[in-house]
């Protein structure tokens, strides 16, 4: 029976809608139209746009955690517009907005759609489930116990407590060697074709791409599915 390792971010919680609800809330406590941001909806497409940006600094190690947290909301209200306010003015409500979505968005429960169900019968069928996420410890745990998929996970392994990311072949050894598993043994499961799909391939395991939306691609994948009940269709227990 293979060891399932699952992404969370976007693969099984609703990273998209449960971080807009937070962004919308931080706007409005944070009183942001008297700042000139007078569009919600455009300040959530710049921050996103920003927050790209900042997390491919991360992955690069060009960012570190901190500097994450408050540069891609003071970046975003640069994006807005606001040039009248000077860099430290910026930096200070960047991380009052930053400390805000930390604290907010983790708590959000919105799963992406038969994610619940989906895991529930590969834990009766007998799977060994494991949480594999590039995201930050503190935050991950809390949005696996908040959205009901901690007790079906044997282990939430992040990269921020591994010490090395996605798609680093070192995050996968590391990853066996925390539940005790093997090479032959363990699929990843991700919407990620670089992090979690090509990454999975290079260090020998299976792979299960979560591709919603279809993107056109040229790698050799193992399996590629469209929605989550599509992994119950594929013959994983050899």
């Amino acid at each position: 029976m293979k060891d399932l390792f699952f992404d969370l971010d976007h693969t099984l919680w609703d990273f998209e809608r449960n971080s807009r609800e937070a962004l919308r809330e931080g706007y409005y406590l944070h009183k942001l139209v008297s700042f000139g941001v007078n569009d919600v909806e455009k300040y959530i497409t710049l921050y996103e746009k920003a927050n790209a940006w900042c997390w491919s600094e991360y992955q690069s190690d060009r960012m570190d955690k901190q500097e994450l947290r408050g540069r891609r909301f003071s970046l975003a209200l640069e994006f807005c517009g606001l040039n009248g306010n000077t860099a430290e003015e910026l930096k200070e409500i960047g991380e009052k907005l930053g400390k805000h979505y930390v604290e907010t968005s983790p708590y959000k429960t919105h799963l992406v759609k038969d994610a619940l169900e989906v895991i529930k019968e590969l834990s009766k069928r007998g799977h060994r489930l494991i949480m594999l996420t590039n995201g930050f410890e503190e935050v991950q745990h809390i949005k696996v116990k908040r959205c009901g998929l901690e007790p079906y996970f044997e282990k939430v392994l992040t990269s921020d407590a591994l010490g090395i990311k996605k798609p680093n072949p070192g995050i996968f050894k590391l990853a066996l060697d925390s539940v005790n598993s093997r090479v032959e043994d363990a699929v990843m499961l991700g919407d990620s074709l670089a992090s979690d799909v090509v990454g999975a391939r290079e260090a020998g395991w299976g792979q299960v791409y979560y591709n919603p939306l279809g993107v056109p691609h040229n790698e050799d994948v193992l399996y590629e599915v469209r929605d989550l009940k599509s992994i119950l269709d594929i013959k994983l227990n050899k």
